[in-house]
């Protein structure tokens, strides 16, 4: 007899993922978009907020 070693086929499924609802997928890509936005933002306030404290002398805790 053959001894099976490592994971069974059963439990690993390839290809590609379901198919989302097309109303599903068009809010994550929103989601997606916004977050992406908010993150931009976040980075441009903290470059500004960093080049007035140098400006000012101010050092950041």
């Amino acid at each position: 007899m053959k001894e099976r070693r490592g994971k069974s086929n059963t439990s690993c499924k390839r290809g590609r993922p379901p198919k989302l609802d097309k109303k599903v997928e068009e809010d994550l890509i929103a989601e997606n978009q916004r977050l992406r936005m908010e993150i931009e933002y976040l980075k441009k306030l903290s470059a500004l907020v960093l080049a007035d404290e140098q400006k000012n002398g101010k050092r950041r805790s």
